[in-house]
């Protein structure tokens, strides 16, 4: 594990299975699969709606990323708690999805990897979040050909399936495919986190967004305040959200060890 980013007392392991009730939002995350993956192949195959998106099919945005390689893209639906307008609304049932799930999710985003490609082990450099991914295109699913390795531990990808790992453990990914491997993928609040812990990590990420938060003027803090609330609101109205965005709810107690 390689995370200078660090809450103390938070349970590391590379692979979270059978985790229990705390992680039954993937069981219904994986409910909407199918809904999820028409949605998507639906929009890459119009390219005129692909249009209407915001940063569609972005590369590494630092310098800390450039180790997931040139192959690697993403098409952003949240970021650090704020929803991306545009891109929630080119895929309304995912984004829906998401929410009702009760995921208490970070940040959303689809994954593209080009074939015959692959990412350098590596970290995340956060114990605070889990990374989870539902498998949508997987290039000849089930032979083995798209593989993600977390620790000492290698698994491929299969179209449905929820995977649940600790990014701030060394991983690496391959596509040995000729084809693109397309996933969603979530960043998490670790469960261990308490309410409040997940409160300060947000506001960190909300401060970083909107550095007027720090402002020594009550006015110019307000005005932050009212924005950070803004942002970090459900896009599409008739949603069935909840508890805030991904219905981020803590343990509000103390963290296993």
């Amino acid at each position: 594990q390689h995370a200078p980013s660090y809450v103390p007392g938070l349970k590391a392991t590379a692979w979270w299975d059978n985790a229990g009730d705390e992680l039954a939002w993937a069981k219904s995350l994986s409910k909407s699969f199918d809904s999820i993956r028409d949605e998507f192949t639906s929009v890459m195959s119009a390219p005129d709606k692909l249009s209407e998106g915001n940063n569609v099919w972005a590369g590494a945005l630092s310098t800390d990323a450039e180790s997931y390689g040139e192959g690697w893209k993403t098409l952003v639906l949240l970021n650090r708690g704020q929803w991306d307008e545009n891109n929630a609304k080119l895929f309304p049932a995912t984004s829906r999805a998401i929410i009702q799930s009760g995921a208490p999710v970070a940040e959303a985003f689809f994954a593209s990897m080009k074939p015959q490609t692959s990412i350098k082990p590596h970290s995340d450099f956060t114990n605070f979040v889990l990374t989870s991914h539902l498998p949508l295109v997987i290039p000849e699913n089930g032979n083995n050909k798209c593989r993600l390795s977390v620790g000492d531990e290698t698994r491929e990808w299969l179209e449905g399936k929820v995977i649940l790992f600790d990014t701030s453990v060394y991983h690496d990914a391959i596509n040995d495919s000729e084809e693109m491997r397309y996933i969603l993928m979530l960043r998490v609040w670790h469960p261990d986190l308490t309410k409040e812990e997940i409160e300060a990590l947000q506001f960190i990420y909300d401060c970083l967004e909107i550095p007027e938060l720090l402002s020594d003027d009550p006015g110019t803090v307000f005005m932050a305040e009212q924005r950070a609330k803004m942002v970090k609101e459900f896009p599409l109205i008739g949603s069935q959200a909840s508890g805030g965005f991904g219905g981020v709810k803590g343990k509000g107690g103390k963290k296993t060890k």
